[in-house]
């Protein structure tokens, strides 16, 4: 029992003796203070007095009074210091990079957000730009003013009948005209035809020798079988009116395709009384410029294969013929036709080798003014581009409203006529 009691009491006293683990273990900050007294400790300045003992600082008293607590020797506590202070070093580095990135997140969330501002104020300042864009500004555009001025001019020549040349000739009273050419006047020969429409706003006598299907200029420098239309060609059928042979052309004309058009055309022609015949007036379409006939031939100015020499040639055999007979040339309409491989070609601007329709208008009037003779432009006067789907079918045809414009333009610039 003794023995009992003695290796119980015995047991007791070592465990109270022996430190707990709550004393043996210190917190992160306790560690830490005391590694910053150490250090404090082990930097400052000792002071050097007589008899060589160096005091010992109150912080290290209070260390070793709580080693003592602990019932630690020395050696050990300073152990556990070293082992805290790393894990303190360690826990503090673990700390401040965490810090540092969470601040490197806190600049990068910044950036973006600056980024994002600039890129709405981007946005919002377009928004408003093309607001304001649609809104527009007031042009002072008038739908209903005049803008006649700013429009082409037509390069209408209009000369006078030369009194001189009508001297001898006897005036019956009774204004004579005849008009020459293709499909302008030969479509329609009725009451809405144009020869008719110009009687009817002149109050003349209007006898219509147009021949269908037919070219100002030849094709061949010969007459042909293979090729009748030269046979009413401006020149030959100018021709056979001042030489008064028509021989050529009745024969020509049961060779065409419209014979019908073609004869109604010639028998109008040889009933005409040239004596009394006070103008001549000669319209031909787009027709030879479409067949890509040459304009002109610089080393012969009446050469019949091309438009400017058989417009030259005819107008000076008429004028030679018939001096008191007044000539007057209105120029094609505009125009645009289907090719044969169903391609659109406007007139106004291909080129299909010698030169666009206003080249062979611009050369019309040249011939025209060259000879002393009238010329109403009807490209940019009569029927231009845009009245093209009012006046005109299958592109360049005139129709009711397009002759109408012409023959009232007619009747106003060489009759002094206005409705």
């Amino acid at each position: 029992m003794n023995h009992m009691t003695d290796d119980t009491r015995q047991s007791r006293e070592s465990e109270e003796t022996m430190p707990s683990g709550d004393d043996l273990l210190f917190s992160e900050e306790e560690l830490l203070e005391e590694e910053l007294f150490s250090e404090e400790e082990e930097n400052a300045p000792r002071p050097q007095k007589q008899g060589g003992a160096v005091p010992r600082s109150g912080s290290s008293g209070r260390k070793r009074g709580a080693s003592g607590k602990a019932g630690l020797s020395g050696k050990g506590t300073r152990r556990r210091k070293k082992k805290g202070g790393r894990k303190t070093e360690s826990s503090a580095s673990r700390s401040s990079s965490h810090a540092r990135k969470r601040r490197r997140m806190t600049r990068s969330d910044y950036i973006h957000l600056a980024l994002l501002a600039v890129i709405l104020l981007m946005f919002l300042s377009a928004a408003i730009r093309l607001i304001i864009w649609n809104i527009g500004v007031d042009s002072g555009y008038d739908p209903n003013a005049d803008t006649s001025e700013f429009d082409t001019e037509p390069q209408d020549y209009i000369q006078p009948m030369d009194a001189s040349l009508l001297e001898g000739h006897e005036d019956d009273g009774i204004t004579t005209i005849v008009t020459l050419g293709n499909a302008p006047f030969s479509d329609e020969r009725g009451n809405t035809g144009l020869a008719e429409m110009i009687a009817q706003k002149c109050d003349a006598v209007v006898y219509n020798c147009a021949f269908p299907d037919s070219y100002l200029s030849m094709k061949y420098q010969e007459y042909s079988d293979s090729y009748p239309q030269d046979a009413l060609s401006l020149y030959l059928v100018t021709a056979s009116l001042c030489g008064g042979d028509f021989t050529l052309m009745e024969h020509a004309a049961g060779l065409v395709e419209d014979t019908e058009g073609t004869r109604e055309a010639l028998n109008t022609l040889k009933s005409v009384d040239f004596s009394t015949v006070d103008m001549i007036v000669i319209m031909y379409d787009l027709s030879d410029y479409k067949d890509d006939r040459p304009v002109m031939d610089e080393n012969n100015d009446i050469n019949l294969l091309t438009w400017n020499g058989a417009l030259n040639a005819s107008i000076g055999l008429i004028k030679q013929t018939y001096p008191y007979i007044r000539i007057v040339v209105l120029s094609p309409s505009y125009g645009q036709y289907t090719d044969e491989n169903g391609n659109l070609i406007n007139a106004d601007t291909e080129d299909l080798g010698n030169g666009t329709l206003p080249d062979y208008i611009l050369h019309e009037i040249d011939v025209a003014m060259a000879n002393g003779v009238s010329i109403l432009d009807n490209y940019y006067g009569s029927v231009t581009e845009n009245q093209a789907e009012e006046c005109l079918t299958d592109g360049y045809h005139l129709n009711e409203a397009g002759r109408e414009r012409i023959a009232r333009r007619f009747a106003e610039k060489i009759f002094l006529i206005r409705d």
